[in-house]
């Protein structure tokens, strides 16, 4: 197999042989001698979701050939939810999980360095004490909210201290045969037909556009296969459809981008494959959270037995190895595993808090120098953090609270604010992962816990704003405006910034969001006010420079909402919902997201001096969005 070639050494360097350090678009020697640089155009491996065009990019730079000798990989079968087969090739994904850029020549070498663990998944019943090293309880309460499905395969709503047996664990059927071919890949004799099959939108309906979308030549199979994918050619089609998703949905950076960025890899298909390959809570989580994608985005309920039954295991196995001492890379996937449970699990506990207090583990390891450092830890922290915020500026509480403990122990720390993910993106003002200033997570944070703290009354007359409040505020304020400070200082340096004009766009639209969440909600100014009508206009202008077919669209629900909820104008109303009609990427099911605006626009227009959070309360329970991701 033909390896992957990186960016070389740019012409000028090369005819007068010198260091190239391939700086874009100029390299120093280039800058310094006034020359004009020419990189070497190589054969990248780029994913192929990134493959198309974006505008104000050449063709080059949007998407690349195929190496030598690959097939032509099918075009996608949904329009946002690519399936198994339209996935490159599947070097591309061992070299990812493995983390590996270049050395690995064949999927034998690669999949040498695996070793998962065994799943452990035949035990019938656990104890399920939740403790860490600290002695500290860390307990998955049994409540949140109400948007959690209970399948009707789950055994009882006990508490998350009782044993709970098991007696649907799935086994292998008794005709289920499986054989290697010459490259290793696992090749099924049965229950192939019996899984999913989608019709390719291109065909029209014809039904000789039908394929089977676990197709065992579109696989991507590590070796050795876990003990429970080896049982189940369900999970192995759920694993598949999860890399594909993670490669088409997770990143909200368009390739063309940071295709080009030397040793540049995707976050996500680099990190979470390899981390739940040896970890079971997390690929009982990802089992789940890819049949979750599958019955939201087809509308149909094929893996939902699946779906409970790793559910359940997920949470069985996060409370088994919380009792065991454990190493920071397994803290990382636990923390992975509770944030997709979170929106996508099927048993309600308390999945934030349980995260947040293993978190607050994992960052005083790091703080102390106790433990190895690992080389994945921006993904795990990044998505968490972002759910945190995105639930607590909802216009639902997390039941508990989560506390201005929690809120504080998890912010980010300065070095990891500098750190940017990789040092490619140094010269961003963005983080590639939230797709904004990393200098604004803490205010949100710290916004995030305020605005909880106002809906608690709601429900508790008896919480009173305390003394505190006042200089709790003024400390977000101060945050806030510290952030945008700094920011526009990189601006506005001589270098000033690298970010792509959707992701400044973005980064535009959310500092405008958490000046309405801290002066509209917090502060209680009303949305006729000049400052709220400001913001919110200017949310909605700069989310008109992205492009409706770049990945950077993917984020636009967060700063939508919450400007959509201050919007008095219609035509400023009508931009929203025509946005918000038909959110992109990550299918979440965050209920109707158009339908709770048109609520809240009704009630503020009848009463147009309520304040925050009395408006809330008269919203209707079906339209109080508890997630904005």
């Amino acid at each position: 197999m033909q390896r992957r070639r990186l960016r070389g050494a740019c012409l000028q360097c090369v005819r007068r042989k010198r260091k190239c350090d391939h700086k874009h678009p100029r390299c120093s020697q280039c800058v310094k001698n006034d020359q004009v640089c020419q990189p070497q155009t190589f054969k990248t491996s780029t994913p192929a979701v990134f493959s198309t065009s974006q505008p104000g990019t050449s063709p080059s730079a949007a998407s690349e050939p195929l190496p030598t000798g690959s097939e032509p990989q099918p075009g996608p079968l949904l329009r946002e939810a690519p399936v198994a087969h339209n996935l490159p090739p599947s070097a591309t994904f061992f070299q990812g999980v493995l983390g590996d850029a270049t050395d690995q020549s064949s999927h034998g070498e690669a999949h040498s360095n695996i070793s998962p663990e065994p799943s452990g998944l035949a035990i019938v019943n656990y104890d399920i004490g939740l403790t860490t090293d600290e002695s500290e309880q860390i307990e998955l309460i049994n409540s949140s909210p109400s948007s959690f499905q209970v399948p009707q395969i789950q055994i009882a709503d006990g508490t998350f201290d009782s044993a709970i047996p098991f007696p649907f664990l799935s086994l292998p059927a008794d005709n289920e045969t499986s054989e290697l071919d010459d490259s290793g890949q696992i090749i099924l004799a049965s229950n192939v037909a019996d899984l999913p099959i989608i019709t390719d939108p291109s065909d029209d309906g014809n039904p000789g556009g039908f394929h089977p979308i676990f197709a065992t030549d579109r696989l991507y199979c590590p070796m050795p296969w876990p003990d429970d994918m080896l049982a189940s050619p369900e999970r192995r089609f759920l694993w598949q459809y999860f890399l594909s998703i993670a490669e088409a949905d997770f990143l909200c950076l368009d390739w063309g981008d940071v295709g080009h960025f030397y040793g540049f890899q995707h976050p996500y298909i680099t990190t979470l494959p390899h981390m739940a390959l040896s970890n079971n809570a997390l690929r009982a989580s990802i089992f789940c959270f890819a049949a979750s994608q599958y019955q939201l985005r087809h509308s149909e309920g094929s893996f939902e037995r699946i779906k409970a039954l790793t559910g359940s295991e997920a949470v069985m196995a996060l409370s088994t190895q919380n009792t065991q001492v454990t190493d920071d890379n397994n803290l990382l996937s636990m923390i992975s595993a509770a944030t997709l449970l979170h929106y996508f699990g099927t048993e309600r506990h308390d999945y934030l808090r349980f995260a947040s207090r293993l978190v607050k583990l994992f960052l005083t390891r790091a703080q102390s120098g106790q433990g190895s450092l690992p080389s994945f830890p921006e993904v795990s922290l990044s998505e968490f953090r972002w759910s945190v915020i995105s639930t607590l500026c909802s216009i639902r509480q997390p039941s508990p609270p989560l506390g201005d403990e929690i809120c504080t122990m998890i912010e980010m720390r300065d070095s990891e604010i500098q750190q940017k993910y990789s040092t490619a993106f140094q010269r961003w003002i963005s983080h590639p992962i939230y797709t904004f200033s990393p200098r604004l997570v803490n205010p949100l944070l710290r916004i995030g816990r305020l605005l909880e703290r106002q809906l608690s009354q709601l429900g508790d007359p008896d919480i009173q704003l305390d003394d505190s409040w006042l200089t709790k505020v003024n400390e977000a304020e101060e945050m806030l405006l510290h952030a945008r400070e700094c920011d526009m200082n990189v601006s506005a340096s001589a270098l000033g910034s690298a970010d792509p004009a959707a992701v400044l766009a973005l980064n535009e639209s959310m500092y405008a969001a958490g000046s309405i969440l801290l002066y509209a909600r917090i502060n209680a100014l009303p949305a006729t006010a000049p400052f709220v009508r400001r913001q919110t206009q200017l949310v909605t202008t700069e989310i008109a420079k992205i492009p409706a077919n770049s990945h950077v669209s993917f984020a636009i629900v967060f700063p939508l909402f919450v400007a959509g909820c201050e919007a008095i104008e219609q035509q400023m109303r009508d931009t929203i919902v025509e946005l918000l009609r038909e959110p992109k990427g990550i299918t979440f099911n965050r209920g109707d997201l158009v339908g709770a605006l048109q609520n809240i626009w009704a009630i503020r227009d009848l009463e147009p001096g309520l304040p925050w959070p009395y408006w809330v309360e008269k919203v209707e329970p079906q339209y109080r969005i508890s997630c904005l991701m």
